[in-house]
């Protein structure tokens, strides 16, 4: 299950929309905004800083968060809504991802930079893609896209993808390792994904 799916984070998420709902934005401005912070982290990554990137990327993923928050607050929930949100979060993750290739990762295994685009693939293109088809083709309907199951869906990967920015800079031979892993698990997930909805 989704981290993001947890009953104890819901209570917290409406009480986090309270809180920012007097922001003199709305919902779709805020979450387009993670756009502009990720674009800050890819750039401080490409100038190396692991810091500076990572707090940027942070930003960008704790938005993932709030904007949801404060349309439900604000009562502008919409399906226009979580179309840019969904969009949005892929060129967030888009550009974290790319933003290791900045780095000399050493191989795990594999090397680094085909770990990453493992991760890409499968985590944030076909893992997606398979359950927008799905729907699309109307091989499940609603009740079996919420009960869809997944090893490494998009809270999990960004876990994964912090954590491994951070340990870039004490051992990029761990991150390495963590990529790796992440990137198997992504696969996984997608197959998972692909059974699930092709039985």
């Amino acid at each position: 299950m989704s981290l993001k799916k947890l009953e104890f984070a819901k209570p917290l998420q409406a009480k986090i929309g309270d809180w920012i709902a007097w922001l003199p934005l709305t919902p779709n401005q805020l979450t387009v905004s993670a756009v502009l912070f990720a674009a800050i982290g890819f750039f401080f990554s490409l100038q190396q800083q692991v810091f500076p990137s990572l707090a940027f990327f942070m930003l960008a993923g704790a938005i993932d968060a709030l904007d949801g928050a404060m349309a439900r607050a604000k009562k502008q929930v919409s399906d226009r809504g979580a179309y840019i949100d969904g969009i949005t979060d892929r060129l967030v993750e888009f550009l974290f991802i790319l933003s290791f290739f900045s780095y000399a990762l050493p191989p795990f295994i594999i090397p680094a930079w085909l770990s990453l685009i493992c991760i890409l693939f499968f985590g944030s293109t076909m893992t997606s893609f398979a359950t927008a088809y799905a729907e699309h083709r109307h091989v499940a309907g609603s009740k079996k896209i919420a009960d869809q199951p997944g090893i490494m869906p998009r809270t999990e990967r960004l876990l994964f993808l912090f954590l491994a920015m951070l340990l870039v800079f004490y051992s990029p031979a761990y991150a390495s390792a963590l990529l790796f892993f992440e990137a198997l698990l992504c696969a996984a997930t997608f197959f998972q994904r692909f059974a699930y909805f092709a039985a």
